[in-house]
């Protein structure tokens, strides 16, 4: 493809590979062919489990199965979709020169994902992304570092909505942006939330946009015991979320629990990098 055109029309022009069909590499490919692009430029990879399988098919999407070495040969832009702990599998994989990698591995730095890949000619950008049911119902938001204008565009056209972040330590914020829906829920206080967003946002101007977009995707409930059961859906374990929710459980502040989420963010990447690298 010639990324030098910046009017080229993406939709019919461009390829995209998606290494890893879990939750996140479904709803990618769910709104990539609802937004029109063409099935047979989309390639995706998965460990063969049959659930998997019974979803592509409703999506009229098994003729996109392919071997990740397919991918990585012809994918213009290929979605790391995988889990951090399973990078390492895809050392060895000859990129094209030209090929884009987009990591959504949380915690995996640009820098080891080169070492990874063993390259320094391959273009690598790491992104961070609301959760797979924002980016279904078209309300998701990512962050994709460095700033790259084809990959902007890519996920523009499935209506994600793109914040940018001038450094790459900033993807801690962001993310912990990402994890305010289920503190926003848990909280009540709206003079702390209020002023411990704007807190952040001297860190992070794009924050308080990140806490708008929050509070727009939040669902209504009829009772309490649905709130805190959505609550406890959206918290994994040893993630930010919990650190969140964790320290408002504890009686601490609103920008103690934030301060806590990053925290936690980059206490991850520097464990996701010490168990790939180990």
């Amino acid at each position: 493809m010639n990324f030098s055109n910046p009017n080229a029309d993406i939709l019919s022009d461009i390829k995209i590979g998606i290494v890893g069909c879990g939750h996140l590499g479904q709803a990618m490919l769910e709104v990539l062919i609802s937004h029109g692009f063409i099935k047979e430029n989309i390639y995706i990879s998965y460990n063969g489990n049959p659930f998997t399988f019974e979803k592509l098919e409703k999506l009229g999407a098994t003729i996109c199965l392919s071997e990740n070495e397919k991918i990585f040969n012809e994918a213009d832009i290929i979605f790391l979709t995988v889990r951090p702990q399973d990078v390492k599998k895809l050392q060895g994989i000859s990129i094209p020169k030209n090929t884009m990698v987009v990591s959504c591995l949380a915690g995996v730095s640009v820098e080891l994902l080169k070492n990874i890949f063993s390259t320094n000619n391959t273009k690598i950008f790491r992104m961070m992304v609301s959760g797979p049911d924002t980016i279904v119902l078209e309300k998701g938001i990512a962050t994709v570092y460095p700033y790259h204008e084809l990959v902007s565009c890519t996920l523009k056209k499935m209506s994600l909505h793109i914040f940018e972040v001038l450094n790459e330590s900033d993807i801690d914020i962001f993310t912990t942006g990402v994890c305010l829906p289920a503190a926003l829920l848990f909280a009540d206080n709206e003079l702390a939330i209020n002023e411990a967003v704007n807190e952040i946002g001297e860190d992070y101007a794009n924050f308080l946009d990140i806490y708008e977009w929050a509070k727009g995707v939040l669902p209504s409930f009829n009772t309490e015991s649905e709130k805190i059961e959505y609550i406890s859906k959206m918290i994994t374990k040893g993630g930010i979320t919990e650190a969140i929710i964790n320290s408002l459980k504890s009686g601490e502040t609103f920008i103690t629990a934030l301060r806590k989420g990053i925290s936690r963010s980059q206490d991850i990447s520097r464990e996701i990098s010490h168990s790939i690298l180990n």
